[in-house]
């Protein structure tokens, strides 16, 4: 790992991070096979391989936390160019709000209500990766699930702020390619990944488990919620529809607005279904399952901080529910944690036929239902699926997260120079 590792970094340093596609018509695409960008952001996108990395040295025997915590602070897969590696640990303690310029409503929901940048996700990753802290002497597999769940928040939160700069610049003019749409572009990059699904067509059916995204993270919850939103399908166009309205002669800054406000009910809806299902596994029955509770809190910490702007207390209760420092979950801590998302959903603008039933709620129990709609008219952006035709090569190949849990690049994009080294590397 350390030779390979070595060999990224040199060949980081003869390249800068991708922007224009060249030629024009060949942009990579995502995992979903759908959205085209405009831009190449392929490197933005390989920071989800980091993602699995991290899970994968956690999976072995004995968990290797010294390797994670190597990939979480100095990455990995992710190159910004000149010898500058992208790193998880950047993201998580990246300060949105770029001067004052504008604010990332994610970021300062979340930083208000948690009290400081680090406070949001990386105090907790940095500790179950050290056995300090809250993580203290906790088990394998609590540290485990809240790290592997915690960076996919990490990585959900960046990309909103990508989002935020999109909407930034193009109101500020910057409508060619390379400005307002890049930086939606990488949001869209960061949100999807790019590692080639080793299932299916990267949308449709069951997920196929090796993307280890915030994308794949809404598609678990869209087969557990089957009479919701689809939503990981949904946001695709959603993208698809901001970046159709940020590209030159086309710019309309209100949809713009109204495909950024569509994905923060998109993140919305999968942190309640989450919520709701991890809070009645983390009880199990009485017997309380200490990773389902660190699941629950990091899948509803994902957009908390968005949803405490509507109602501070009431997010400020579902929290309480799954602290982390518990040793019991009550009974009623799933019906509990119901009935205060639902509470929430008008000020959302998502609906309970949106978020719909969990699939395996109990016969008869307080999971076994969808709430009234009565009232509430909120609907989500339709988007677009006139996907830009730029999109020649094809998806970037990758055998997944087989080959990363054996310590090699198996997340690595199949193509060019660095695929042939990787390649000479691992024979």
């Amino acid at each position: 790992m350390g030779l390979l590792r070595l060999v990224l970094l040199g060949l980081a340093a003869t390249g800068a991070e991708g922007a224009a596609c060249d030629p024009v018509d060949s942009c990579p695409q995502l995992s979903d096979g759908l959205y085209c960008p405009v831009n190449d952001v392929t490197e933005h996108a390989d920071i989800n391989r980091d993602v699995a990395l991290i899970k994968s040295y956690l999976a072995e025997d004995p968990m290797n936390y010294a390797m994670a915590k190597e990939v979480y602070t100095m990455g990995n897969f992710s190159s910004k160019g000149a010898g500058n590696m992208r790193t998880l640990q950047d993201l998580a303690l990246k300060d949105m709000t770029v001067s004052g310029k504008y604010t990332n409503v994610f970021y300062s929901g979340a930083l208000s209500l948690y009290g400081s940048i680090s406070a949001i996700w990386h105090d907790y990753i940095i500790a179950c990766l050290d056995n300090t802290g809250m993580c203290k002497d906790k088990s394998d597999s609590f540290r485990q699930y809240v790290i592997n769940k915690a960076l996919i928040g990490v990585v959900t939160g960046y990309a909103t702020y990508e989002f935020g700069a999109a909407v930034w610049k193009g109101a500020n003019g910057e409508t060619a390619d390379g400005q307002a749409a890049y930086a939606w572009d990488e949001g869209a990059a960061f949100y999807i990944g790019n590692i080639a699904p080793v299932v299916g067509d990267g949308i449709t059916g069951g997920a196929p488990g090796n993307l280890y995204s915030p994308y794949e993270f809404n598609w678990k919850r869209d087969f557990d919620y089957p009479d919701g939103t689809n939503t990981h399908a949904e946001a695709v166009k959603i993208l698809n529809y901001g970046l159709i309205n940020l590209r030159g002669a086309a710019y309309n800054g209100d949809n713009v607005k109204a495909a950024e406000l569509g994905m923060y009910k998109i993140f919305s809806i999968a942190a309640i279904r989450s919520a709701i299902k991890y809070a009645d596994k983390a009880y199990n029955g009485g017997t309380m399952e200490p990773k389902y509770l660190a699941e629950g809190w990091a899948y509803w910490r994902s957009a908390s901080g968005y949803m405490s702007t509507f109602n501070t207390t009431t997010v400020e209760m579902v929290d309480a529910i799954f602290d982390l420092n518990q040793t019991s979950i009550p009974a009623d801590a799933a019906c509990k944690v119901k009935t205060l998302v639902e509470s929430l959903y008008p000020q959302l603008g998502i609906t309970c036929a949106m978020v719909g039933k969990w699939k395996d709620a109990t016969a008869g129990g307080c999971l076994d239902s969808v709430c009234d709609d009565t009232g509430n008219s909120a609907t989500l952006l339709s988007g677009s699926d006139a996907y830009v035709d730029m999109c020649k090569a094809t998806t970037t190949s990758t055998t997944g997260a087989s080959d990363a849990s054996a310590g090699l690049p198996g997340a690595m994009p199949a193509v060019g120079t660095l695929a042939a080294v990787t390649a000479m590397i691992c024979q």
